[in-house]
């Protein structure tokens, strides 16, 4: 099944959405500053997509360069467009599949993947191969949302229910990790961890505009109105509060981004 990105409308749309977010400018901040960049790094951005994250990292290289990757050619359209208005200083773009990038071994200094760890088939071999494109002392930066660590039952159906509603629109590989899977996984590649942070967003407005996959989480909350009140109560504790005032849906919460940084030894 392929992803709704590969359709340049939904491409074109989700960058215009991109564009008025101030929760994506945050975390584009906050992945230059785990990248830790001297200006003449190689820059691997995995899952690039419409080049809204490489645009901040491209700014911080002097003499290196950003090489994009997406498997999606309607992504990639649009990125080649805005650049075309706008050009991203030092950022060259191909077609490819995480899972199998065409690159060589050890040619790249750093490398991140922002928003996209979810959508990925098989993470562990994606992380794998970015261990392989990167030279010893390499740094990989994964900046994701992620799901609260579970604690008991309730919250491990929880999950699943949102992994659920999220599938219907993102396709079967979609997944939700928490801050320690994530970490698990860098580690199964031969990763150290350097660096793991949680950073939360918090929000009090009507509709999830700016917030990323926050349509989605609508979607969840709505469905969770028909759950039992024990669930319903987890949901907001843990994530959001939707209620319809006036016939306009106001919500409340926090959502939490993992910003795991390994190192290649």
């Amino acid at each position: 099944m392929k992803t709704p990105f590969h359709d340049y409308q939904h491409a074109l749309d989700f960058d215009a959405r991109a564009a008025r977010s101030d929760v994506r400018v945050q975390l584009g901040a906050w992945l230059v500053e785990a990248l830790a960049l001297n200006g003449s790094e190689r820059v691997l951005d995995i899952a690039t997509g419409t080049g809204r994250v490489a645009r901040p990292v491209a700014k911080h290289l002097d003499g290196g360069k950003v090489v994009g990757v997406d498997e999606a050619a309607a992504m990639l359209r649009v990125a080649r467009e805005q650049a075309s208005k706008e050009p991203i200083p030092r950022y060259l773009q191909t077609v490819g599949v995480a899972e199998s990038l065409p690159f060589r071994d050890g040619v790249f200094d750093r490398a991140f993947v922002v928003l996209s760890l979810h959508h990925f088939g098989d993470p562990p071999l994606v992380v794998q191969e970015t261990f392989r494109t990167l030279r010893p002392g390499g740094t990989f930066v994964v900046l994701d949302p992620v799901l609260l660590e579970a604690r008991d039952s309730l919250d491990k159906s929880l999950d699943e229910l949102i992994n659920t509603i999220f599938r219907r629109t993102h396709g079967e590989n979609f997944r939700f990790h928490s801050a320690e899977e994530i970490r698990h996984l860098l580690i199964g590649a031969g990763f150290r961890i350097a660096r793991a942070d949680l950073h939360t967003v918090s929000f009090d407005q009507e509709s999830m505009e700016g917030i990323p996959t926050g349509r989605h989480w609508l979607e969840v909350a709505e469905q969770i109105q028909s759950e039992s009140t024990e669930m319903r109560e987890r949901f907001e504790q843990s994530y959001l509060e939707y209620r319809k005032v006036d016939g306009k849906v106001r919500v409340k919460g926090k959502l939490s981004f993992a910003l795991i940084c390994g190192e290649r030894d």
